[in-house]
């Protein structure tokens, strides 16, 4: 049964939970000159990604070249995302059309988003997509820039 507001609150796929509608996912996606970048922050789910990869290959389709990726995890949860959701995501990816080789650096600051970060990687296997996995900002912009 959903909590008392019951407006507030939408059912979880896993269980018979529900999730308050504040930590639905939010994703930012922009192209800041340099490098695209996400900004990922509350509950990750597939229909989220599924929607911002549709957004993102629109603005791939937008530019002149196909730019780095810099995807930030650090303030996100993946409570609602399993091994189908990641490869559909995966799978979506593959359909891409780039105009050219591009690196996605993940910045995953704990465990559990680094398992995400990992499960995408692996799933990983468009032959224009190198992804890689950093702890730190930091370090991945310097992976990006090399």
């Amino acid at each position: 049964m959903a909590p008392s507001s019951g407006k507030n609150y939408l059912p979880s796929r896993y269980g018979s939970g529900f999730i308050p509608i504040a930590v639905i996912m939010a994703i930012t996606l922009k192209f800041d000159g340099e490098f695209i970048v996400f900004h990922v922050s509350g509950l990750v789910t597939l229909h989220d990604l599924l929607a911002y990869a549709v957004e993102l290959e629109a603005l791939e389709n937008s530019l002149p070249v196909s730019p780095h990726r810099l995807i930030n995890l650090t303030a996100g949860t993946v409570a609602e995302l399993a091994f189908p959701d990641m490869s559909a995501v995966a799978a979506k990816r593959r359909q891409t059309q780039l105009k050219n080789p591009v690196k996605s650096a993940m910045v995953a600051g704990d465990a559990a988003l680094f398992g995400f970060a990992r499960m995408f990687q692996t799933l990983n296997t468009h032959p224009n997509i190198q992804v890689e996995i950093f702890q730190t900002k930091e370090t991945a912009l310097a992976w990006l820039r090399e």
